[in-house]
């Protein structure tokens, strides 16, 4: 469930939570209903919101006015520019040949748009944007979505003109609610969980916000600067207002000797956005050597102490519940004797709660039916996902990057392709340099009570907690990664979007990963959808061809890296090697042990694998260590010693001999009995 998150800052600058809210959906009524319960808290018409700030969520943006029509809406300018940039890299492009580059021409562009926001007048304004129409007239798509997506609609939220014109106090961004929102997974520590344990998290962050909050007000209220010391400007307001509205006093203070008391030069933004004394009128106080009144001072910054809210009036009548006990005396004496008793019941429990069953059952109640089936959901982490301004800058960064420094198509992989496909640098393997065992294949169930396990190495049946069978679409490996990730294998196809996504953006690594061109074109077009057949059948009721499978080792690259996760291929000799795959270019995880994807090789088929958390991993892949970014190289270190345990328990493992039964080719073919 969304967790929607109000914050708001105190006359000491310090960010702190004001309510949180689950929402069953990120819709416009959810928002209302939450926004009407903070009011409810709020109670009194003084202590509702001024000014309030989001991001671009159209839904939160509807639902403010219809709870707070006195407020200002405001909308945060960093999601704004960033948006900005991001359609600037996609549209603003310049011809080949031309002076200037096109990195330099979107800086400029997104330079001019700032001109725009930052236009104090609106006859500025107007002269900014046409500067803007007239820097831009080559790209128009790129100048009709500025206009028709945030001037025409959001000018009044975002440029100086209008929105100085409230009480924002210099919040023009929602990195308040960012930092307090990112202070909050510190203590959720992982995306699972119900809401006793969301709660608890909550809690325990108020307490410590609350201390620190606490010992800020002790420290404005006995402590103060030796600039305010024996000057009659700040005596009536020494300990009674936050030493941070001093500092934005004595700093206007400066402008006095340009602006003197004419309000013309001063434009009084100190006294419309913070609600403090402006250069002119402190002009006029230093004239007449008199002190800043209280009055001339909002009354946030003078907070700095906890009170209880005085109450009184109809607040005070509201708890008291007169009106409602009278009500309920006279439903006693005309009810029935049966709704007497049901009234009394009420009444008791709420009188009396620990001795009535307004309480949990203590057993959990058992639920009729089959077993259900057993479901992997994965350990989620409270990272966000990327917006769509970060994917851009990281691609167009990395795309840069590549330009300058490709690498040699002569550098030789390490990675083994698949066996439905062969290519010219990795040519199938004759019979006499491929491995055979005399014995047969293990079976593919046993006594064992868990699928497959017979498939995997002895040694690491012990670290083996369940093995969860997928559908044998041939899309197997694909739905593992889902299974594995989202805890929904059916989700498989977005999996290998993203993968697709990977490989187009990054095309140079990969193709130097791969050894050729020609194995990377196979691997993207075994990304792509099958080609539709008559019946126009859906992906998820097909059955994928064998050059749409998933292959090892060359896919498990690409999963590590999209995912952020270790991914561990595990099997007997015949199915395949035991390998390991990190990320490619990420920082390793604060517990990367947490974040093991397993996957077991079956003769022709994928089935995940849970590992206890701790247990040997086989060792890192080659072409790993020799095409991962340098921040990437940590990842192993937090697996050395797992990966030599798994060395160690592999040496005595008792695998069947391999014998070399001589070459074969085509017009004499080797028989084997």
């Amino acid at each position: 469930m969304p967790l929607f998150e109000i914050v708001g800052y105190t006359s000491t600058e310090k960010t702190f939570n004001v309510a949180f809210a689950w929402l069953s959906n990120e819709k416009e009524d959810n928002f209302i209903w939450a926004l009407q319960q903070l009011r409810c808290l709020l109670r009194r018409e003084t202590n509702l919101p001024k000014v309030i700030l989001t991001d671009r969520d159209l839904a939160l943006m509807n639902a403010i006015p219809a709870v707070f029509p006195e407020a200002a809406a405001l909308v945060c300018r960093f999601h704004v520019k960033k948006n900005v940039r991001t359609k600037a890299a996609e549209l603003v492009k310049v011809r080949d040949g031309e002076k200037v580059k096109a990195a330099d021409m979107r800086e400029r562009v997104c330079l001019a748009f700032e001109d725009v926001l930052d236009s104090s007048t609106e006859a500025e304004y107007t002269e900014n944007v046409m500067a803007f129409r007239k820097l831009c007239e080559r790209w128009p798509k790129f100048v009709r979505y500025v206009e028709e997506t945030i001037l025409d609609t959001d000018k009044e939220k975002l440029v100086s003109a209008w929105v100085d014109k409230y009480m924002h106090m210099g919040n023009h961004t929602t990195n308040r609610a960012e930092s307090a929102h990112g202070v909050l997974k510190s203590y959720l520590t992982d995306g699972l969980g119900d809401l006793v344990k969301g709660w608890e998290s909550i809690h325990r962050m108020l307490g410590n916000q609350f201390t620190q909050v606490q010992t800020e007000f002790g420290q404005n209220m006995s402590v103060y600067g030796h600039t305010y010391r024996k000057k009659t400007l700040y005596s009536t307001l020494m300990f009674k207002v936050s030493r941070r509205a001093m500092r934005y006093i004595h700093t206007e203070s400066k402008r006095v000797e340009f602006t003197g008391m004419d309000s013309m030069k001063c434009g009084c933004l100190m006294r419309t956005n913070y609600g403090l004394p402006c250069a002119c009128l402190i002009a006029k106080k230093l004239h007449h050597n008199r002190p800043i009144r209280l009055d001339e001072v909002y009354k946030h910054w003078k907070i700095i102490c906890f009170q209880d809210e005085e109450v009184g009036g109809d607040v005070e009548d509201d708890y008291a519940c007169t009106a409602e006990w009278q009500a309920i005396q006279e439903r006693l004496r005309t009810a029935d004797v049966s709704m007497k008793n049901e009234i009394r019941d009420q009444l008791r429990k709420i009188a009396y709660p620990t001795t009535t069953d307004v309480e949990p059952p203590t057993t959990n109640v058992k639920s009729k039916g089959a077993k259900k089936k057993k479901v992997v959901r994965g350990t989620r982490s409270t990272s966000r996902d990327k917006s769509r301004w970060e994917h851009v800058e990281e691609y167009f960064t990395e795309t840069q990057a590549s330009q300058s420094s490709k690498p040699s198509p002569s550098i030789p992989s390490h990675s083994r392709p698949s066996s439905s496909q062969p290519t010219a640098s990795n040519p199938m393997p004759t019979v006499s340099e491929a491995p055979l065992t005399v014995s047969n294949p293990l079976p593919l169930t046993s006594s064992s009570q868990i699928f497959g396990i017979n498939h995997m190495p002895k040694f690491m049946h012990p670290f083996i907690e369940d093995i969860i069978n997928v559908d044998g679409d041939g899309y197997c490996g694909y739905r593992a990664v889902a299974l594995a990730q989202r805890g929904n294998e059916d989700d498989f196809e977005l999996i290998r979007c993203n993968m697709s996504r990977e490989l187009r953006l990054n095309k140079d690594m990969y193709v130097a990963i791969f050894g050729c061109e020609e194995r990377y074109q196979y691997i993207c077009d075994a990304l792509l959808p099958p080609p539709r057949t008559r019946q126009r059948t859906s992906i998820r009721n097909s059955v994928a061809p064998m050059d749409k499978w998933f292959t090892l080792p060359d896919m498990g690259h690409i999963v590590a890296t999209i995912l952020d996760r270790v991914v561990v291929q595990l099997s007997i000799l015949q199915n395949g090697p035991c390998e390991t795959f990190f990320p490619l270019r990420s920082i390793p995880s604060p517990n990367p042990s947490s974040r093991v994807i397993c996957l077991g090789a079956l003769p022709d088929h994928y089935v995940l694998v849970k590992l206890k958390v701790g247990c040997p991993i086989p060792k890192s892949n080659k072409s790993w260590k020799q095409y991962c970014a340098k921040q990437s190289l940590g990842w192993e270190d937090s697996f050395i010693a797992a990966q030599h345990r798994f060395e160690e328990m592999m040496s005595t493992e008792n695998v069947v001999p391999i014998q070399i039964v001589g070459a074969g080719s085509r017009e004499t073919p080797l028989v084997i009995d």
